[in-house]
């Protein structure tokens, strides 16, 4: 086997979007879960912003052998916003991934109005309705009770929970109380799409507080951040590969596959000075833990 399919082996990309959706996308889960497969890699988590992936996961861990394919859900609106029951089904139905809201945060709604290549993304999503975005703090500024439940279900099913589109104070606010709940998968999802925002002193306070950073390839793609992959590896270098997972946030049809974008990944942060034994805590044991797997 190839130094660079080397790269793919035992590994696991925790944020890959899927097909069918509403907007064209790579593939559909049998799809991403058979080139995995064939790569050797040990799993992937799907991902929609307005629907759940947990009925996808489930057909293509049917038909794909080898790969273990987990889905989720977002928090958006279409989908009930801070519903609680609906988070419950969702983990009781199989699912493996709860993300806060993505693009109907609040934070990504303010960041797509000033301009932020998110906006793509925001107001692709909206069908022309106007919203106000979804916080997850009260006026205080203190974790909304929902939340607090959602922090709580996702500590009893031992899943991961993902900030999605949230700012910094939000994520601050849900790390500390994660911290009191003794919750321990809380995953702060692609801070480097907004490292104005998320700068090293908000990184290392979150990670102190016991949050995974997942890093995403996809703010490097042409078609969104067009991001220099040496400040992913100085995140990586200033906050520790003990704190962060790689992801490729690949699915769009104007990226690569999946499996090559998270490859190709691997390879331009080993070309620039991120040793083997960082990238296998990023790529195989971080989110193993993550994952229970």
């Amino acid at each position: 086997m190839s130094e660079s399919l080397d790269f793919l082996t035992g590994s696991i990309d925790l944020h890959i979007h899927v097909g069918p959706d509403y907007m064209p996308r790579y593939g559909d889960g049998a799809k991403l879960a058979t080139e995995a497969s064939n790569h050797g890699m040990k799993a992937i988590v799907i991902k929609q912003h307005l629907a759940s992936t947990v009925a996808s996961a489930h057909l293509a861990n049917e038909i794909v052998e080898n790969t273990l394919v987990c889905g989720g859900i977002s928090l958006n609106e279409p989908s009930g916003g801070f519903n609680v029951r609906n988070v419950v089904a969702t983990l009781k139905s199989g699912g493996k991934m709860i993300w806060l809201p993505t693009v109907d945060a609040e934070f990504a709604i303010k960041k797509a109005k000033s301009g932020h290549w998110i906006k793509h993304y925001v107001t692709g999503s909206s069908f022309g309705y106007e919203r106000e975005g979804l916080n997850i703090l009260t006026p205080n500024k203190e974790l909304r009770d929902e939340v607090k439940d959602i922090v709580k279900i996702c500590k009893e099913f031992n899943v991961i929970l993902g900030s999605g589109h949230l700012g910094p104070e939000e994520c601050l606010v849900l790390a500390n109380e994660s911290k009191k709940m003794g919750y321990d998968k809380l995953e702060i999802t692609h801070p480097n799409a907004w490292l104005d925002d998320f700068n090293t002193d908000v990184l290392r306070e979150l990670t102190k507080l016991g949050a995974t950073l997942t890093l995403s390839f996809g703010v490097c793609s042409t078609q969104t951040g067009r991001q220099d992959i040496r400040e992913i590896a100085n995140v990586i270098k200033d906050i520790g590969a003990q704190h962060c997972c790689l992801i490729t946030d690949y699915g769009q049809v104007t990226n690569p596959s999946p499996v090559e974008g998270y490859r190709v990944f691997c390879q331009l942060l080993s070309t620039i000075g991120i040793a083997s034994e960082e990238l296998h805590l990023m790529t195989k044991e971080n989110p193993s833990r993550l994952l229970s797997i």
